[in-house]
């Protein structure tokens, strides 16, 4: 079962900064419709606050700035505090240097980036209104926790007002290596803005160590790597690896629930194949979506024997549609998609069925129950919650998880089919692999598999970097000498 709420939380409100909320607010007349919000990591924190309370900031998702939403309504366990932008700010500091600069440049891929100064003022801007905002609501005892590099300005911003308060830093993406960071002409603001925080956690220790690189190698800090401490003039950061878990209480009662099974029969009816490869993505460059589908391609290619058998079943969600790079992507793999029906598809046979929308948990968790192969080949990931979600809902311990190693979440799930997911050879060769694993095979692999997400729950990583978090701000109130090491994730 899940552990209760740590202490850092109960001693005060838990309040939490980011771009997005689980939800936004969309005015129709006079009245509102609550729409959910696209992304693994809103979810998470919807869960998180759900269990723990407190109160969460974010932007609105457009330019009106709506009334606090209690969640859920009926009992509410916190409020959503929204925040809206101008349509320049949207434009330049959202679409522009959020998804157009930032987003690519930590995914190690710098030919999608697009850097111009006015975008940077507006994130620079943006960054200041989130963190007045902050400062508003925040009250003695609070733990403000940011969330990722749409932010990476504000732990100074809210430092420089409230020196006392324990701010945090979570880093949902990759880190780059410094030859990367520097591409971005503002990288010392950019360090010295997430350095405001007492707690920086990342993904992995591989995503922690680059940001220590950074901060020597770029801001000449003082870096204690044994210890994870960067120190500077104004103070200290710890920096760690804290995995980021799911709640896997939810995924278990879900997989149970008559409504999911049901939608399981009707899965299974619809696609009607022996066995069934699943993939889960926002339509994403960075998700390896493409190099998927040429490496199902190639397993068709050469594997007849399964024509008729298997069907790749693709759920791809909308994202960033206004970016001009993911128009092209959509195109790319809507052609992709065609391709591969056109050569392969057989009366009453479809190879692949590509579902270009949202859908709702129970609907991914029947899925998830029904494929026989989770397909999840990343280009570059800061963990891949699909991989995870996939794990903990297949409490029959079924079913094979083939994941990138390119992606955080391959740490933790080592006992998965790891692939290079640009050798699209390999993700053939180790798909046809996963599916002529043994019962035997399969359970071993994913009953491991299991223990390591249970091992590492929702909960639990919250309590691990909210400790921490508090750790860091008491060691901040101590001479250097006397700060101890720095709690690690699990």
């Amino acid at each position: 079962m899940e552990a209760p709420a740590p202490a850092s939380i109960r001693a005060g409100r838990l309040i939490v900064v980011s771009n997005r909320a689980p939800f936004r607010v969309i005015q129709q007349g006079a009245a509102q419709r609550i729409e959910a919000t696209v992304g693994g990591v809103a979810t998470t924190f919807l869960h998180l606050l759900e269990r723990h309370g407190g109160l969460w900031i974010a932007w609105s998702g457009g330019v009106e700035t709506p009334a606090p939403l209690k969640v859920p309504p009926g009992d509410p366990r916190f409020a959503i505090h929204f925040l809206g932008l101008s349509e320049r700010q949207i434009a330049r500091y959202y679409w522009g240097m959020c998804n157009r600069g930032l987003w690519p440049l930590m995914h190690l891929m710098p030919l999608n980036c697009h850097l111009t100064t006015r975008d940077w003022n507006d994130y620079r801007e943006v960054n200041g209104l989130f963190a007045a905002r902050c400062l508003g609501q925040l009250g003695a005892g609070d733990t403000v926790w940011i969330q990722d590099f749409h932010l990476a300005l504000m732990p100074a911003l809210v430092r420089r007002s409230r020196p006392s308060a324990p701010v945090g830093l979570f880093w949902h993406v990759p880190f780059p290596p410094a030859d990367i960071l520097k591409i971005l002409p503002w990288y010392q603001e950019l360090l010295r803005g997430m350095l405001g925080a007492d707690l920086i956690g990342f993904h992995t220790g591989a995503y922690a160590s680059a940001f220590l690189d950074c901060c020597e190698k770029l801001l000449g800090a003082t870096v204690e790597r044994e210890q994870g401490w960067v120190r500077g003039p104004s103070g200290a950061t710890r920096v760690g690896s804290y995995p980021i878990g799911v709640p896997v209480d939810f995924f278990r009662k879900l997989s149970a629930a008559p409504k999911v099974r049901r939608r399981l029969a009707q899965v299974r009816r619809g696609v009607h194949v022996e066995r069934i490869v699943l993939g889960v993505d926002r339509l994403d460059y960075t998700k390896g979506l493409v190099r998927r589908l040429q490496a199902f391609e190639r397993f068709l290619e050469e594997n007849p024997e399964y024509h008729r058998r298997v069907t790749l079943v693709q759920i791809a969600v909308p994202s960033r549609t206004r970016v001009p790079e993911y128009l092209n992507l959509t195109r790319q793999v809507e052609e992709l998609v065609a391709q591969i029906v056109t050569r392969f598809s057989s009366e009453g046979w479809l190879p692949v069925r590509y579902l270009y929308r949202q859908y709702d948990p129970e609907v991914l968790v029947a899925y998830y129950l029904a494929a026989d192969v989770a397909l999840v080949t990343p280009l570059a990931d800061g963990m891949n919650l699909v991989a995870k979600e996939y794990v903990a809902a297949r409490s029959d311990e079924g079913g094979v998880l083939v994941l990138s190693e390119l992606a955080g979440a391959a740490v933790e799930l080592s006992d998965a089919l790891l692939v290079n997911p640009y050798n699209i050879d390999e993700v053939a060769r180790q798909l046809k692999r996963a599916l002529e694993l043994d019962p035997g095979q399969r359970r071993q692999r994913m009953r491991k598999l299991r223990l390591a997400v249970e091992r590492n729950t929702l909960t639990r990583w919250s309590q691990s970097f909210l400790h921490a978090l508090r750790a860091a701000r008491a060691a901040n109130n101590l001479t250097p000498a006397r700060a101890g090491p720095a709690r690690r994730g699990p």
